[in-house]
């Protein structure tokens, strides 16, 4: 690793340990305010979120940084492994190997007792829940994959699937990774499977069945700017106050 780049990953380091430790002492905060008020459960105190599922080859990241800028809210999909490994010691190349991925049966078994900076699939889900509804119970949040609707109270929150065609997912997969059309193809259909196995293992639904989202939307019908602004629009009636 260069200088400059060990000062990069330093940087990023401090910056999701700030963030973690901004949330724990926010959550502190609320705690102690609701046992004095006799308020509701923390657990209940969620505010507003958006789930963005995908499929692969749809620019769903930049979607979801999009609608996040424009409503003014907290953007987490890779950070998620960031603040992970930071907070919890783990090594990030390890995380990735589980993030969304079918778990591996010799990881999931021998993967603790090769190397103590594993953590198995199961273990790594359990932290995700804790830390998906810390960063929700501070504020409202864009979250991208990960099965997070289903760590989050469903009521408080948006959740939509970005779809778009397979030639043009394929296309956007051989731009963004440098890839011909065969390799494009079978990194689209192997992620694709892993993320569906991944939401079937862990949370028990077909991770392509509309009924588990608000909304569907289809890049081949709708533009970039289309989506966005539908988005927006639901994001904003979701977290306007609602009359009593």
């Amino acid at each position: 690793m260069t200088p400059t780049a060990a000062v990069s990953s330093r940087g990023i380091s401090y910056v999701a340990e700030r963030q973690m430790r901004t949330w724990a002492l926010q959550l502190q905060t609320q705690q102690r305010l609701a046992a004095e008020r006799s308020a509701a459960p923390v657990p209940k105190l969620v505010h507003p979120y958006l789930v963005v599922s995908r499929e692969a080859g749809v620019e769903a990241r930049e979607l979801a940084q999009q609608v996040a800028e424009r409503c003014g809210w907290k953007m987490l999909d890779r950070e998620l492994l960031d603040y992970m490994a930071e907070h919890d010691h783990l090594s990030r190349l390890a995380l990735e190997f589980v993030d969304e991925r079918a778990a591996s049966w010799f990881h999931e078994i021998f993967g603790k007792w090769l190397e103590k900076h594993l953590i198995t699939q199961a273990e790594y889900v359990s932290r995700l829940g804790k830390l998906v509804l810390l960063a929700a119970q501070h504020e409202s949040t864009v979250i991208v994959g990960r099965g997070a609707q289903f760590l989050l109270p469903r009521e408080a929150g948006l959740v939509v699937r970005i779809i778009a065609p397979r030639k043009q997912r394929i296309e956007r997969l051989m731009k963004l990774r440098k890839l011909n059309a065969r390799d494009a193809e079978r990194y689209m259909d192997a992620t694709d499977r892993e993320r569906a196995q991944f939401v079937e293992r862990y949370f028990h639904h077909d991770v392509a069945d509309p009924h588990l989202y608000d909304m569907v939307l289809n890049l081949g019908y709708l533009s970039r700017e289309e989506v966005v602004e539908l988005i927006v629009r639901e994001c904003k009636r979701l977290a306007a106050p609602r009359a009593v």
